[in-house]
């Protein structure tokens, strides 16, 4: 197997790579920019391509002189940024995709394993959400609001296409509330996450207006980078869409106990009430098809998690000094 990581040093790019490496790969990392950030300790271990997924030429040709035979589709135009540039989001998350999927088909690439997002479903109400918290199946239906969620599902639309029509394996990983290094910078003021663990971190306050009473399906950054994996290399998936999470609900404040106790002191205050994202899109989700499909486990609970993201910024801060 030899696999192509799109987007491959974003914040889930990076730790999807990262586990391929620790995996025994040698994976090829395609990106816009150079930014070594999260994967500077596997820098020698992999292989780095600059490139748009917009260049269809450059895809096709990184494909052929790689010998490609996996394609892990990270690459994506995020948060404030999508909001702020439709025209450009579309292009990046939707033609990108599709030029994905065409070189994939062209070149008799195996299969594709696209991030997709729990934003398709969009809002989300009755028994699925606050107080009950049922989980929310893959069959739920799909009413994104935002541009980034909406050209996501096209995503997945663009993907069931090219396995119905021309018989490519592409599997669609529908992500809960990701967490994890990288995301405070790549997100800004949308990572409300990464605030509650890297203001502690640099001894700083955390204070958040409202929303310590909402349940919300986490998941830690490295089982993203893990689901990647196993949905790479599952044998006979029988479905296109998963659900990736926890698959439990936990507060604000459950993550902030957690930080509390890795970061003695840590001065955190989140306030209470539902709706900590813009709207109602919290929920948690069923993970049954990813637990029998893809033999996905998630290895981190919140306070181990926590744990590991804290010790991940130490090391990155101290690679930061030597250099």
């Amino acid at each position: 197997m030899k696999v192509l990581i799109t987007g491959g040093m974003g914040v889930i790019g990076a730790m999807t790579t990262r586990k391929f490496v620790q995996e025994g790969h040698r994976p090829v990392v395609m990106a816009r920019h150079m930014d070594k950030n999260l994967i500077g300790p596997i820098e020698d271990k992999i292989d780095v391509e600059l490139a748009d997924v917009q260049d269809f030429p450059r895809i096709i040709s990184i494909i052929q002189n790689y010998k490609i035979t996996h394609i892990v589709h990270t690459a994506a135009l995020v948060g404030a940024i999508s909001s702020k540039n439709p025209p450009q989001s579309i292009h990046v998350n939707v033609v990108g995709t599709v030029n994905i999927a065409e070189a994939a088909r062209i070149m008799k690439v195996q299969r594709v394993v696209y991030t997709s997002a729990k934003g398709v479903y969009g809002y989300i109400s009755g028994e699925y959400a606050h107080p009950t918290y049922s989980p929310l199946p893959e069959d739920h239906p799909k009413n994104p609001v935002r541009i980034y969620d909406s050209g996501k599902l096209m995503g997945e639309h663009i993907g069931e296409f090219y396995h119905r029509t021309y018989g490519l394996e592409f599997l669609s990983l529908r992500f809960g509330m990701t967490f994890g290094p990288g995301k405070m910078v790549r997100h800004g003021g949308m990572a409300v996450t990464s605030q509650i663990v890297e203001l502690p971190f640099a001894r700083k306050p955390v204070r958040i207006e409202k929303g310590g009473d909402q349940k919300d399906d986490f998941i830690y950054t490295k089982d993203v980078g893990l689901s990647i994996y196993l949905a790479t290399i599952a044998e006979k998936p029988r479905y296109t869409a998963y659900n990736i999470s926890m698959g439990v609900g936990y507060t604000l404040n459950d993550m902030a106990d957690a930080v509390r106790k890795a970061i003695p002191g840590a001065d955190i205050s989140v306030g209470p009430g539902l709706q900590f994202l813009e709207g109602p899109y919290h929920s948690v989700y069923d993970i049954t098809r990813a637990r029998e499909d893809l033999k996905f486990k998630p290895e981190f609970d919140m306070e181990t998690a926590v744990l590991d993201y804290v010790e991940t910024l130490k090391q990155l801060a101290a690679g930061q000094e030597r250099c």
